[in-house]
């Protein structure tokens, strides 16, 4: 294992989805080299280890049946047969790292490849075997001719080979599962982070929340019943108790995002009146499906800030989330002056569509996008899509 740990720290990293792609970086260069030769430390230090227990073992059997072996000679027949191992195994390392056997589609296509892969290996190391102990092919014990020696290494170590083969891609495998854990949790934390900051920006307050919650509620009683003032500070308190209620969460359903929508457009109705036009058209299947806390809301928020409430008359936003293919997407469109419009998402959008994507990406990986930009002069659209099964991931605890 403590092999494995060193070439897997060493060698490419497994074709996985992760998280948001970070930029790439040149890496030192001595830090390389440092764990290849710690790879070769180790797997020199195994390498030897086995070549002691086998010659050991190939003894004993020896003198189990009655015949004389020399120890020297066992232990130089192991030795050729692990050292070779240990100089190919980071082929089979980097190939099992670059084409992983998970769940899936592409299950039965890895399968075949280890399949294919384990027999060639195997052959390989029986070919550079066979040229090692064919220098001195008499103490070996090996046939005079070089191809009837592989075929003789073949049929003395196939089996030795392909249980060796099994547990060093059962151990690479092992290793990818671990370091993957770690990354979901790591993304996990996160995106509950990136949450909790998105809910403070959102909320913006300095006050503590259940003292202006209270007050919201003591104001409304204040208020002329059915007046515009009371429903406006309903629909704040509304607002604040959506906030209050999902907390510190990492994530929301599509239904908490799309309540939060409706409050927060009825606030700024009340400022913008009829200038500030909606449809909402959300399908109730899609209610459970779960995304990134408070994304969508600042998208809301900037196309009025940044659009509609520059126009005098006004504008259109619509929300809208349906099933498309094996896909769920969520679209805000939102109508502007072709004053604004142009080649590059407006000011507000430059920060949320990174910020989006990478919330997106902790959730979900490759899985999910985020797209934005403008269809026409005069209308911009953001859509997220989201894979199907959306509405079956876990809540993070």
């Amino acid at each position: 294992m403590a092999i494995m740990n060193s070439a897997l720290s060493a060698l490419p990293e497994p074709r996985f989805v992760a998280a948001a792609p970070a930029p790439a970086v040149a890496k030192p260069f001595a830090p390389t080299v440092a764990r290849v030769l710690r790879y070769w430390a180790f797997a020199g230090l195994m390498a030897t280890v086995m070549t002691l227990f086998t010659a050991f073992q190939t003894r004993m059997q020896f003198l189990l049946r009655g015949q004389e072996m020399a120890y020297f000679d066992s232990v130089l027949w192991s030795a050729v047969i692990w050292y070779v191992w240990a100089l190919l195994a980071p082929l089979a390392i980097v190939l099992a790292l670059r084409n992983p056997v998970e769940k899936g589609s592409g299950l039965v296509k890895a399968l075949a490849f280890q399949v294919l892969f384990a027999a060639c290996f195997i052959g390989l190391h029986a070919v550079v075997a066979a040229a090692v102990m064919h220098t001195y092919p008499e103490r070996f014990g090996l046939v005079p001719e070089y191809n009837q020696s592989i075929i003789q290494l073949l049929a003395m170590q196939g089996h030795w080979g392909v249980m060796s083969y099994i547990g060093l891609i059962a151990m690479v495998h092992v290793g990818i599962w671990v370091r993957r854990a770690q990354d979901e949790a790591l993304a996990r934390e996160e995106l509950r982070t990136e949450a909790a900051s998105a809910q403070l920006m959102a909320l913006a307050r300095q006050m503590q929340p259940h003292f202006l919650f209270n007050a919201l509620n003591a104001l409304v009683a204040m208020q002329a019943e059915g007046s515009p003032a009371q429903t406006f500070t309903i629909r704040l308190a509304d607002m604040l108790r959506m906030l209050l209620q999902t907390g510190d969460r990492a994530t929301a359903s599509l239904a908490e995002e799309v309540s939060l929508v409706e409050a927060y457009l009825e606030i700024e109705r009340a400022r913008l009146g009829s200038r500030l036009r909606t449809d909402i058209q959300v399908a109730h299947v899609l209610g459970q499906c779960r995304l990134p806390a408070f994304i969508l809301q600042p998208l809301v928020e900037n196309a009025i800030t940044h659009s509609i409430s520059r126009t005098p008359e006004g504008g259109d936003i619509q929300l809208r989330a349906w099933h498309a293919a094996d896909e769920i997407v969520i679209d805000i469109s939102n109508s502007c002056s072709p004053e604004i419009a142009g080649p590059d998402p407006v000011e507000g959008m430059q920060l949320a569509i990174p910020n989006c994507r990478r919330r997106l990406a902790l959730m979900y990986g490759a899985a999910a996008r985020f797209e934005a930009g403008f269809l026409t002069r005069n209308l911009f659209r953001a859509s997220i899509i989201l894979p199907g099964n959306a509405s079956a991931v876990a809540q993070p605890a």
